[in-house]
Order: structure tokens, then sequence, then C-alpha cells
């Protein structure tokens, strides 16, 4: 063999050794290692349970089986959460988050929130989530039209919040009569504050959390439905009209519409920017796959949630029609919210 062979084999070895040495050390990366999953908002809630759901399902389907836990971080309607997963460190697939529609299109509609929902990393959703407005069933509201004459005051959270957001464009482009209460954590909160009668009723939660969490009130029609939150009808409230029906032109049905979309984004998962494109095939790969799997969704059923997956690249074209959107539309938007 001449040296050049010699070279060559020798060459041929150390690229061979290298690329199963890469694959172990890919496929082993989290192998003793902790994987977080941060919530945007407080224990109790629909997000909550559903980053536990994933907690205890999500390790089987990636390599390494990581340990998988779960870290609140409510604020801000779950901005907070999601400006902190957008620059903090480290950004290498140990920590992901749970945030709310709201937050991924804040930064569209003002200052508060410093980051590009475009570039954040999108693993998937569970399901595609409508959200409702409900008041107290000894509220004088009964129907929409009641709430352009009656005012009712509505528990929310904080700015890129659907709690928040849903009742101030109501108020604007439809005319309703909503006095928006903000500083609760979360759903679990502001249900016990209409338990309290703090509050008189809710916008923007999400119907499969009322389900989950509220079975006994939609059984005792202790909820007044007025309107709900969506592209299209849910399948099960098909006699609660869809928010955007009440517009008075196109432009503000349009608008209307750019917050119903968040239905898609109800329960997105998300990596940081930075995270390297091999933990994010593993990620997306593993999500669907655990989606897929019997014990995970004889889970769900039990915790009443809901599972039809919406996937990375689905939530990823939502966000770029978001940001889109004709800066007229978004101009009627931030106007009715006060931006």
């Amino acid at each position: 063999m001449t040296a050049t062979k010699h070279w060559l084999a020798a060459l041929t070895a150390v690229c061979i050794a290298g690329c199963i040495g890469a694959k172990a050390n890919a496929a082993d990366f989290y192998q003793g290692k902790t994987l977080t999953i941060i919530v945007g908002f407080s224990v109790g809630g629909g997000y909550d349970m559903t980053a536990r759901l994933y907690s205890r399902h999500y390790s089987r389907h990636l390599p390494g089986n990581p340990q998988v836990v779960v870290s609140n971080m409510p604020g801000a309607g779950s901005v907070v959460a999601a400006t902190n997963l957008y620059g903090a460190q480290p950004q290498d697939g140990t920590r992901i988050g749970i945030v709310a529609g709201g937050a991924v299109i804040e930064p569209l509609l003002g200052a508060q929130a410093k980051y590009d929902a475009r570039k954040l990393q999108w693993i998937g959703g569970r399901s595609v989530e409508p959200s409702i407005c409900a008041v107290w069933h000894e509220s004088p509201v009964k129907t929409m039209q009641d709430a352009m004459t009656t005012e009712v005051i509505v528990g929310a959270s904080g700015p890129g919040s659907r709690t928040l957001t849903y009742p101030k464009l109501l108020n604007e482009l439809i005319g309703t009569k909503f006095k928006v209460v903000t500083g609760y954590p979360g759903s679990n909160e502001i249900r016990l504050a209409m338990e309290r009668k703090e509050v008189g009723g809710q916008c923007g939660l999400a119907w499969g959390t009322a389900k989950t969490r509220l079975p006994d009130w939609l059984a005792e029609r202790k909820l007044t439905l007025l309107t709900q939150f969506g592209l299209t009808r849910a399948s099960d409230l098909p006699d609660v009209p869809l928010a955007a029906d009440f517009a008075k032109n196109e432009r503000d049905r349009k608008a209307i519409e750019f917050l119903e979309s968040d239905a898609m984004l109800a329960w997105p998962l998300f990596a940081p920017p930075a995270t390297p494109a091999e933990r994010m095939a593993e990620l997306r790969t593993g999500f669907s796959a655990m989606l897929k799997d019997a014990e995970f969704l004889a889970d769900a059923q039990k915790q009443g949630l809901d599972v039809e997956e919406v996937t990375g690249a689905a939530l990823q074209k939502v966000i770029d029609d978001l940001y889109a959107t004709p800066s007229e539309v978004l101009d009627v938007v931030k106007k009715s919210m006060g931006e």
C-alpha cells in the first residue's frame, strides 16, 4: 500500500469514527440532563395542566430520556416567560416554554414585548382551542346585546393575555361595556374571584380549560356564554356566536379575526431562538410521537384535555401570516386596545 493510500485509509477511519461519535453524542445529549418547561401562568390553569401532562410523558420520546420538570413564571399574560426564554441562557434545548397566543402577537401591538415571535422555534401544540367570553349566571347580562348596554366587570391577567385583549377589543369595535380588572396571575385566580363576586365574568377563557376545570359550573349553568373566539365555531358550541359576527364592517371583522387566530396558538410549545437545529429535530419528533402515544392519550383524557396535534410548521405559518397583517388592520387593533 502506498503512502497516499495509507493516508486516505487513516483519514477515512477518522471520519467514520468522528461521524459515529457525533451521532452518539447527539443521541446522548439529554442523558442525565433535565428538560425544563417554563409556563407563563400560575399553577392550576390549563397551561400548567398541559405542561405537567407533557412532563409525565415527553421523556420517553426523547433520546437520552431526560428528567422533565415544570417551572411556573407568571406575569403580563405570559409575556414575562416569553421574554425570558427569548433572551436568557442556556439555549441548548434544555429550556422550552408554553405561553399564551396573546404573548405571540403582543410584539405586533405594543412596546412591552421585546422579542420577535418569528424567531422563536415552534415545537407544536396539543390542539386548536377556541376561547369564550362568559359571565356569572346571576349577572343581568345574558347576551352580547346586553353587554352593549350594561356594564359587567371581567377579570384579566395582563398585557399579552387574551383575558385583557379580547374584552378591550370588543369594547372598542362592538360597543360592549366590559370593565376590565387586571392583575390576576391566571384563570384559576379569576375563577376564584368570580366565586367571591369580585368580578362578574371573564373573556378569553379557553374552552378546553372551562370544560376541564369548571364542569360543575357548566352542568349547573352557572356560566352564561356570550360569544366565542375562533375562526370557526367549536363543534360543541354550535349556538354560541363568533365574536367576529358582531363586527360592524369588514375592516373590524379582520381586526377581530386577527386576535381569533390565536385559537391555533392555544398551547404553543417552543424553544428559544438559538436552540441548535439538531435539538429542535429531536424535540419536534419526540413531541409528535408523544401525542400519538396511547399512555399519553389516556392521561390526557383522564385530565379532560383535548388532543389534536398542531405541528410546529403549522404554528410557524400562523405566526408568519400574523406578522404579514396589513398595517391598517393592525392600527385598528392597536387603537382599540389603547396602544
